[in-house]
């Protein structure tokens, strides 16, 4: 897969891709939003490192996919479609620690989530996604009648 400002690396057969070539915290070009969606589109998560974000950016990215949905939970006051969230070693629950895909609930669900993690523990902290068309191409073609 090609594109035309930057570079995607493939890091599962399956899903994901850590894209290269953008900076995040930069306004984009058409260009660049172009090739973001096509690489969305084609590996289903895409992942930045060594970005420099802050909700502005976050919002201003985001707003490039489409219209913000506000989470249930509250957001931040000058920008109420990002949550912030905490956990360190003290931490009793952190959010998300169980299989859940965000906002699935809502009406009109999102068409995805941006998670910007600032500070990672030097062990753990993982996230996973999963592959729900690959999930689907591995049921047998009894189940996938079943289903429709």
């Amino acid at each position: 897969m090609r594109y035309e400002c930057i570079e995607a690396q493939p890091i599962t057969p399956r899903i994901g891709a850590v894209i290269s070539g953008a900076d995040l915290a930069q306004p984009l070009s058409n260009a660049v939003v172009s090739d973001l969606h096509k690489a969305l589109a084609d590996h289903q998560v895409i992942f930045f490192r060594d970005q420099k974000l802050d909700p502005a950016s976050l919002t201003r990215v985001g707003l490039h996919f489409g219209k913000l949905q506000k989470h249930a939970l509250k957001g931040m006051p000058d920008h109420p479609e990002v949550r912030k969230l905490h956990a360190d070693e003290t931490s009793k629950h952190v959010s998300g620690e169980e299989w859940h895909t965000d906002m699935s609930c809502a009406p009109v669900p999102p068409m995805g989530s941006i998670l910007y993690l600032h500070t990672l523990p030097p062990l753990g902290g993982d996230t996973i996604f999963a592959s729900m068309y690959a999930a689907y191409d591995a049921l047998s073609d009894n189940m996938k009648d079943y289903l429709e």
